[in-house]
């Protein structure tokens, strides 16, 4: 079994505002809050066992009994978070990481993600999508691209990560997930002459891969997904509404 790690505090600032809710993860989208469109996913993932929720318990306490979540305290930063929940889980085994804002993911997306990802002999995992695949997907949606060797990928939203690498690499990791959804910026923390690389398109995904190994000091790998979902995060209110145009849903 895995255990999984939820950060699912603050943000959203003109979301909470229109929306009238103190946290991001409990925007309205269906007749429920987002984050439980993300637990129903990871609910129906067999090989997902514990899930750690950080965020506001208070208002985030009904998901203790509707998706048997344990909830910690958030702390502040993101990383702050990851780094508090992460002494909570297995040490000798690698955690599953997601963001509370990505509604339409789907238990096949993640469980895809996990069986590329066996027998986890790397320390870190990272979902890609190709360009193709995410527009075909959410026609019209604009996201950032960065072009490889093997094709043009954005993205996604959730991890694998080796736990007992998670706290020795905080400083490190830190910049990595400022700048986890946007590719570009990723890319520039590889220093001047990979972005000089990526440029003209003369990088390739392994090429990434061992930069990003080098800048974590842990072994990281992309994982190709097919899934588009993972990719697709909530973060201004024209994602709110994309979100609930692609369920079918009506306010």
């Amino acid at each position: 079994m895995i255990d999984c790690i939820i950060v699912a505090g603050g943000g959203g600032g003109e979301l909470l505002q229109e929306e009238k809710v103190k946290t991001k993860a409990l925007l309205p989208i269906g007749g429920k809050p987002m984050i439980s469109h993300v637990l129903d996913a990871f609910r129906q993932v067999n090989v997902i066992g514990r899930i750690i929720v950080a965020g506001p318990v208070n208002e985030l306490a009904f998901l203790q009994d509707t998706h048997q979540v344990e909830l910690i305290s958030e702390k502040g930063s993101i990383l702050q978070n990851l780094l508090e929940a992460s002494r909570l889980v297995d040490q000798h085994a690698h955690v599953l990481v997601s963001s509370a804002d990505i509604p339409l993911v789907s238990p096949e997306a993640v469980q895809d993600f996990i069986d590329q990802c066996y027998p986890y002999e790397d320390d870190f995992y990272y979902p890609i999508v190709t360009r193709e695949k995410s527009e075909a997907f959410f026609p019209g949606v604009k996201r950032t691209y960065v072009h490889f060797i093997e094709g043009t990928f954005t993205g996604g939203n959730i991890f694998l990560v080796n736990a007992a690498t998670i706290e020795p690499t905080v400083p490190k990791m830190e910049k990595f997930l400022q700048a986890r959804k946007n590719p570009l910026k990723l890319i520039t923390l590889l220093g001047p002459s990979a972005v000089f690389k990526f440029m003209r398109k003369k990088a390739s995904i392994a090429y990434l891969e061992n930069h990003f190994s080098n800048l974590l000091d842990l072994r990281s790998r992309a994982v190709v997904s097919d899934f588009p979902v993972l990719s697709f995060d909530v973060d201004k209110l024209s994602d709110l509404e994309q979100v609930k145009t692609f369920m079918g849903l009506q306010d």
